[in-house]
């Protein structure tokens, strides 16, 4: 028997209308001269304490209903009966959190006592059964059950095929154990209450209009006689789709001890602009989600039942990527220090969609999820932007950019020197771009310009910031040896923090004035340890691949960093040539720079950023994430 169900597991029977089956039409006739389903239940001694939680939860409407029904009526003890009346009292006390920090009762629809006891044993249709049936049943909390002849998910029946005038009833000897999906399993365990509160805060209901019956418009208003209501929560998209009961999902539930604890430690990392709206209630959530983010695996995608490494929902498939939100031997024993193990002693809790385990130690690096180290492509519109110039009262750009592919070639020959170019395939990025200084008519314009903005950035931690520049032999272009010039360069910094204006026109810059302004950025003077150069002159080498720190231990006082939308970017460098005329008319050194991308990566310490020393060598293995 096929069951065609296209409405969501939670359902708002607030009126009743014989249209209703016009959507759901019953496998069974039923007898209109049989008493309703409520009254086979109130009619029966054995179900005494079944009627007593029907009563309570209001599901006597619904059993009395025209809407057409299979009940599966557990003969259950007093004491079970109140339980469950007393979770459900529990349950609509129950406040629940929203994402603007306002807070509401828990509705009926989201009461475990309904959706765990009342609709584990109803479904939509009437279904009977033969001496020869097997079929599988979706009840109305979504679960899936199979459906015999003589039993229900193995409870075997004490009487079935009883006819209802809206529907059939089985009477259970026991009632039917509620297996949870992982969403739910979540709900269920005492130590996970904070990752369930945070779920919850998510939850929003649709209007499944196609599954609901219109009873007309008033106003200009459609009115339905019932209303069909299908849950999300934003929280699927982003990090996985945990109550589906189709799906199979790990999830590494954070504790509430783990929950409390990295919150705490992540709030700092979101400290946003003054006049952002919102700004504490974004940091809260997204400090929430620096805890929660890297926890959820989808079971299918995994390789040899994860026995090697296993990756999580944020994991994507592309050298870029490399080692991010990777976690290998995951079922070993528990290494903090590698990363090794996060599954490693944890007991496994079977869900009806996957498997959950609770994470009592903080199992999750941030460093390989939110925390990571990032680079911006030179070639990046999303983080660049040029500098402008006022020609006859208008603005112009003050740079020419342009991106130039990687050359094929292995080596190159440059007077009596050959460069081997395929020592620098396994370290550079898709390409480069040239920032070369353009001269209008009376305005002669001898350096070159550029900004970079850096995305996700958070607030509290050190970056050091390093920049890749290539020499034009690594262009697939032509080139000429003249061009094969080292250039020097200061670099400036600011950090945002007002709020950007909205224009986006070149003419128009969107940033704040005092951000946008040049006479703001501060003069950076060479780090410590760094060779190319010296005071706040950076200098190439010109014939080779240079990584050069050009800002070392720098702690970012605001956020650019949400997880739920986009957010300006807060810090920015500019790099910008420093050439004599002397220089260039000797052809000693070049204004034009050739750069590859900017890497930019968080430590938590200041003498951590200090201490840290990165090497041309190290890119080839350097985790980033591409911005």
């Amino acid at each position: 028997m096929a069951i065609a169900f296209a409405a969501g597991s939670a359902l708002m029977f607030s009126a009743c209308s014989d249209e209703w089956d016009d959507h759901y039409e019953g496998s069974l006739d039923t007898s209109a001269d049989a008493p309703s389903l409520y009254e086979q239940v109130k009619a029966d001694p054995d179900l005494t304490n079944l009627l007593r939680v029907v009563d309570h939860v209001g599901y006597n409407a619904v059993l009395s209903s025209p809407q057409t029904l299979t009940l599966w009526a557990p003969a259950i003890t007093s004491d079970q009966a109140d339980s469950i009346i007393s979770l459900y009292e529990e349950q609509k006390r129950l406040l629940v959190t929203m994402p603007d920090g306002s807070q509401r009762n828990t509705k009926d629809k989201d009461n475990t006592a309904i959706t765990q006891f009342m609709q584990n044993h109803l479904a939509l249709f009437g279904h009977s059964v033969s001496s020869t049936y097997e079929d599988t049943i979706r009840m109305m909390n979504g679960k899936y059950m199979l459906l015999t002849n003589n039993s229900l998910n193995g409870i075997p029946f004490q009487e079935k095929n009883i006819v209802a005038n809206n529907g059939i009833m089985y009477k259970l000897g026991s009632k039917e154990p509620f297996f949870p999906n992982v969403r739910e399993a979540m709900s269920l365990e005492s130590s996970l209450k904070s990752i369930a509160s945070y779920y919850r805060q998510f939850d929003e209901y649709e209007l499944d209009e196609s599954s609901s019956v219109q009873m007309g418009v008033v106003d200009g208003e459609i009115v339905y006689a019932d209303s069909v209501t299908n849950l999300t929560n934003r929280l699927y998209n982003t990090l996985g789709f945990v109550q589906r009961e189709d799906s199979s999902y790990l999830f590494l539930a954070p504790s509430d001890e783990v929950w409390k604890r990295d919150s705490t430690k992540y709030h700092p990392y979101f400290n946003y602009i003054n006049s952002m709206e919102n700004r504490d209630s974004v940091a809260g959530l997204n400090a929430s989600m620096g805890v929660l983010r890297g926890r959820l695996f989808n079971i299918n995608l995994q390789h040899d039942d994860y026995q090697d490494s296993i990756f999580n929902t944020a994991y994507v498939n592309h050298t870029d990527y490399y080692g991010l939100n990777v976690f290998y031997n995951p079922k070993g024993a528990w290494n903090p220090e590698t990363n090794e193990g996060i599954l490693g002693g944890l007991t496994p809790q079977t869900c009806s969609n996957g498997i959950l385990y609770i994470d009592n130690e903080g199992r999750i690096d941030p460093k390989l999820t939110f925390l990571q180290n990032r680079y911006i492509l030179g070639s990046s519109m999303r983080s660049r932007t040029i500098p402008q110039l006022m020609v006859n009262s208008e603005r112009q750009p003050q740079v020419a950019l342009t991106t130039h592919s990687l050359t094929s070639e292995e080596s190159i020959q440059l007077g009596d020197s050959t460069y081997d170019i395929t020592l620098y395939k396994e370290i550079l990025k898709d390409n480069f771009v040239e920032i070369a200084p353009i001269s209008y008519q009376g305005v002669t314009n001898r350096n070159s310009s550029i900004y970079f903005t850096l995305p996700s950035t958070v607030s509290g931690m050190y970056y050091n910031v390093y920049v890749v520049m290539v020499p034009l032999y690594m262009a697939l272009d032509g080139f000429t040896e003249d061009r094969i010039r080292p250039t020097r360069f200061h670099v400036y910094y600011n950090e945002r923090l007002m709020t950007p204006r909205t224009s986006t026109s070149q003419t128009e810059p969107n940033e704040d004035p005092e951000f946008e302004n040049p006479s703001k950025d501060r003069a950076l003077t060479i780090p410590e340890g760094e060779t190319h150069g010296s005071g706040t002159n950076f200098e190439t080498t010109g014939d080779q691949v240079d990584l050069i720190c050009i800002d070392k231990a720098r702690l970012a006082t605001v956020s650019g960093y949400n997880a739920f939308g986009s957010v300006s970017a807060t810090q920015r460098y500019r790099l910008t040539t420093d050439i004599r005329a002397s220089q260039l008319n000797n052809n000693t050194h070049t204004n034009v720079m050739y750069i590859n991308r900017l890497i930019y990566i968080p430590f938590e310490t200041e003498e951590e950023a200090k201490n840290f020393d990165l090497q041309l060598s190290d890119l080839s293995n350097l985790k980033e994430y591409k911005e």
